[in-house]
């Protein structure tokens, strides 16, 4: 008999989103200030210190699935410590190189420290998908 438990159902969730990444549409720049571009959605929020806290970015994109997030761009390259609960119907994967590469850690509700998952300080990219 084969047993799922909830640790396993994630971690084929996330070997799922992750090789599903491709071609995506461009990702619109990082705004701290809440601004977003016209005709865009915010897709996920990223902040350096735990309990999102610290310096924190707002993502935005006018498409789902985005595209590569490249978080050094907005100074958070393996900065990035908490993550709050994504806008409704968004999924994101966090990863470990650069242009979605390497690792990767599907991002489930509201993370006040990714060191709970073995990620604090490790994602230096992201992207996202509509559930």
């Amino acid at each position: 008999m084969f047993k799922l438990t909830a640790a396993t159902v994630l971690a084929l969730l996330n070997a799922t989103f992750a090789a599903s990444l491709g071609e995506r549409a461009a990702l619109l720049p990082a705004v701290s200030n809440g601004a977003l571009a016209p005709n865009a959605i915010s897709i996920v929020e990223t902040c350096n210190d735990a309990n999102l806290a610290g310096a924190c970015n707002a993502w935005s994109s006018t498409v789902l699935p985005s595209g590569c997030g490249d978080l050094a761009g907005a100074g958070q390259d393996n900065t990035v410590t908490s993550v709050p609960l994504p806008p409704t119907g968004v999924l994101n994967v966090h990863l470990s190189g650069a242009g979605c590469t390497g690792r990767s850690q599907l991002v489930v509700g509201t993370v006040n420290n990714l060191a709970t998952v073995g990620f604090d300080n490790v994602a230096s990219s992201f992207s996202c998908a509509s559930t």
